[in-house]
């Protein structure tokens, strides 16, 4: 178990989970409502908190493997939000777009809540596992110096 921790704490696989999940969780169906006889499947990506919420979910990409974009893509720190990313060498810094991406994710789901959904979907567990995954993320990776 501790193997698994300290795995955890030295690679960036629960950014790879958290940035998978919520792009997954945008695109997938999110929750099903069963509107008299007819079922409806929607999708966060159909909402335009949904479309912030994969921005938000490729910032936490830039924020956590910015030393690749910056290898292959160093035009993407042009701009005055990439040179903040860039300046930034915290894990923590990719708790930002994490915490904007589950408060428009609730905000959403509350919206939708009052049409009657009926039961969530595949959408709405890799979102939440993909928004645990970016917070202990954040607080367990040991920043390496390079």
């Amino acid at each position: 178990m501790s193997n698994i921790i300290e795995k955890c704490k030295s690679t960036r696989i629960l950014g790879v989970i958290g940035i998978a999940g919520l792009i997954l969780g945008t695109i997938l169906p999110y929750i099903k409502i069963k509107i008299f006889s007819y079922t409806y499947k929607i999708t966060l990506f159909e909402y335009w908190e949904g479309k912030v919420v994969l921005a938000l979910a490729i910032a936490n990409l830039l924020i956590i493997f910015k030393d690749i974009v910056e290898t292959y893509i160093p035009s993407l720190f042009n701009t005055g939000i990439g040179q903040k990313i860039q300046e930034s060498n915290s894990a923590k810094t990719s708790l930002i777009p994490t915490i904007l991406s589950a408060g428009f994710t609730i905000y959403l789901t509350s919206t939708l809540d009052k049409l009657g959904f009926e039961y969530f979907n595949i959408g709405f567990y890799a979102m939440w596992i993909g928004t645990i995954s970016l917070v202990a993320y954040a607080f367990l990776h040991r920043q390496e110096d390079v």
